[in-house]
Order: C-alpha cells, then structure tokens, then sequence
C-alpha cells in the first residue's frame, strides 16, 4: 500500500509540472489528419505483490477509445490470488489449490495535457476481481465432484478492484504504467 501512495504522489507532482509548462509550448499548430489516433489496443506486463505465492506475472489486455478532452475502455488482467477451495463431506473447506485470479475492469478519464503530438492521459480503474471458487472435494485426484445436487459447476466469489492509469501517446504508440492493489505494470499500446 506504501508503494500505491507514493505513486500517486509522484504522478500528482508531474501532473502538476506538465500543467505548467504545457501553457507555454502549446501553441496552435495545425492537426495531421485526425486528432491523435482515437483507439488505443494495450498490453500490460508488471510485477505481483504476492510473489511468494504464486509464480505467474501479472498481464492485461485493454482497448481504449478516446475523444478530444476524455478516455474510456476496458480491460481483463491476470493479477492478484484466487484460492479454490474444496468443500468436504462434513461441511469444512480445505484449500485446492492458489493460482492467479482474473479482473474485470472498465477504464476512464481525463486528458491531462497535449503538446503537439504528445498527449498524457490520466483515470481510474474499477472492476472485479476473482477472490475465491469453491466446489465439492472429489473422492480420486479430481479438484471438484461434480454432481446435479451443485449443478454441476463451482461456486466464484469476487471482490472490488481498483487503481489509476497514466498513458503518455506520441504518434501511434503509448507507454504508461497501470497500478491497481494487486500489482503494477508498464503498459505498450499501438493507437488505431
């Protein structure tokens, strides 16, 4: 939780700064063509918070429409734990298994500043995020026992996600940084 804050602190004081220094270099030259390129297709690589739990890096995939002032998308990401539970006979649970939950995410926010062909993007990220699955322990090596008494299928528990995206877009490619509870990535987007 340290790290998130001071992250934010850092992207306030270069929020801030850009503010201040966009007034003088923004001055009114023609557009090429469009606006910047008004989609944007990212993926996100980063690190976990939880390493010493599971071994798989956090990953996202995100698609971003942009107007003139604002942005707006979605994105799915692998990050943080999802626990599988195994419910047994007498009602306890015993723990299956942790691997890497699935979020859900929507995407938006405001145009922090452009100059010329550079623009930054700041927002928020809200979404879900897989907590825990529980379904009835098996009698032989399978995770579940799957029987029409459960329906047949495993019983998924979420919880709220949440964090701040900053994308800075030159041209055609954006780079930016996507922090959430969970974990922390470096974003690398092509615009469309």
């Amino acid at each position: 939780m340290f790290i998130f804050k001071k992250l934010i602190h850092s992207l306030i004081i270069i929020i801030f700064a850009l503010n201040l220094f966009s007034d003088e270099l923004n001055t009114e030259t023609p557009k090429i063509d469009d606006e910047l390129e008004s989609g944007l297709f990212y993926i996100g690589l980063g690190n976990s918070n939880e390493k010493e739990i599971i071994d798989d890096e956090p990953w996202s995939v995100g698609l971003v429409i942009r107007d003139i002032d604002s942005f707006y998308g979605f994105d799915i990401g692998g990050e943080g734990i999802m626990i599988e539970q195994g419910r047994n006979y007498n009602n306890s649970y015993t723990v299956e298994s942790t691997e890497q939950a699935l979020s859900f995410n929507i995407l938006a926010g405001l145009k922090v500043t452009e100059i010329q062909k550079l623009r930054i993007d700041l927002g928020l990220l809200a979404g879900i995020i897989e907590k825990s699955s529980e379904c009835p322990s098996s009698y032989g090596s399978y995770q579940c026992y799957y029987s029409s008494t459960y329906n047949n299928r495993a019983d998924y528990e979420y919880t709220f996600n949440y964090g701040l995206v900053l994308h800075a877009t030159y041209d055609r490619i954006t780079l930016g940084v996507r922090s959430t509870g969970e974990s922390t990535q470096v974003l690398l987007g092509i615009n469309f």
